[in-house]
């Protein structure tokens, strides 16, 4: 039986789970009040903080890590890199450390865990990073030399969608061309050829539709307009377009349930739906058009993938490119779990990150 342990840090929270094999034997969300990170000055300052919180919990539940043959944990930003499965080692350190790539909680995740494999003796791996570009040729360009698209997508969701998709069909996922809607605060529509994303839409940087809390695709005019509108500042306008967008920026909220109830009496909610599920159907044919009409499957994702009403606005568009399977919300603990026991039973092999 194999034992590991699951880090998955957010700005204000620590999550942790104690895996057995495939079962969830422990798991906990330690919260952090604002009083709590007052001392730390940047994000890197919380290494030790978060660390005494994960040894404190494992102590309480009586594990050592003499017990544990593994510790996953969320990819930091890096350069981007391939999909799969990498190692936790000194030049993932160095990356994340330097935040040359960007700043996240995630890099206090990898830091933590790579300085508990190297005291303890314990490998400590990363999987499917929110940096992984497999992009094809193409779509790369962005119309303007010198500016490359990016590829930053829910990757370690999507890439456990296709694979649970992949097990459905009863095919590896080597061999199958599917579409991955994610569907949640930000939506990732992604195309995966034959295992690899050979394209995606990147909503951190304003791609794609519209969502509950994004913009998307905006217009380079209308960008324009909206930095002159608020003095060019550059803080204000991109919580605007990342945070404060889509669904809250037209209705003063985000969440999809609710719309659907208030559709039901105000016209103007019922428009702002509509337009959403147009614009993800609308990607989801580009991607279809990507990878030439040879679909296997459409899967839906994320938290909106729980209202099925929803999905019947995008679905009318699209249920002609392939079949369509639905995986309700997204757990990230069990995907970096299952990537873990792939790494300890040998049936991927890992990456080295240089």
């Amino acid at each position: 039986m194999s034992k590991l342990i699951v880090l998955n840090l957010g700005s204000t929270s620590t999550k942790v789970a104690l895996f057995e094999d495939e079962i969830q034997k422990h798991s906990t969300t330690l919260r952090h009040s604002a009083e709590e990170l007052k001392p730390y000055k940047s994000i890197l300052d919380q290494e030790d903080f978060r660390k005494e919180c994960v040894m404190s919990w494992l102590n309480d539940l009586g594990v050592g890590f003499s017990d544990l043959d593994l510790i996953v944990t969320r990819g930091p930003l890096l350069k981007p890199i391939e999909g799969g499965i990498y190692l936790l080692n000194q030049a993932v350190a160095d990356d994340a450390r330097s935040e040359k790539y960007g700043t996240h909680i995630s890099t206090v995740g990898a830091l933590l865990a790579y300085a508990l494999s190297q005291d303890h003796g314990i490998p400590a791996i990363f999987l499917d990073a929110v940096v992984t570009d497999e992009l094809c040729e193409p779509a790369r360009y962005s119309g303007l030399k010198g500016y490359e698209r990016r590829s930053v997508f829910h990757a370690l969701n999507a890439k456990q969608i296709a694979r649970e998709t992949a097990s459905k069909i009863g095919k590896p996922v080597s061999e199958l061309n599917l579409i991955i809607a994610h569907l949640g605060g930000g939506v990732s529509i992604s195309a995966h050829a034959l295992g690899k994303v050979i394209d995606v839409n990147n909503a951190i940087d304003g791609e794609g539709p519209f969502s509950p809390e994004r913009v998307g695709g905006f217009s380079c005019a209308n960008t324009m307009k909206l930095m002159e509108d608020y003095d060019f500042n550059r803080t204000i306008v991109k919580r605007m377009l990342v945070g404060s967008g889509g669904l809250i920026s037209y209705l003063g909220h985000g969440n999809v349930s609710q719309a659907m109830e208030e559709a039901k009496s105000n016209p103007q909610t019922k428009s702002v739906l509509d337009a959403m599920a147009y614009q993800i159907a609308k990607e989801i044919g580009a991607m279809a058009a990507v990878l030439k009409g040879n679909v296997d499957a459409v899967s839906f994702t994320g938290g909106i993938a729980y209202n099925r009403e929803f999905l019947g606005m995008i679905r009318q568009y699209t249920d002609w490119i392939a079949p369509v399977f639905i995986f309700e919300g997204e757990d990230e603990m069990r995907a970096m779990a299952l990537g873990g026991l792939r790494y300890l039973r040998n049936e991927e092999k890992p990456k080295l990150y240089r």
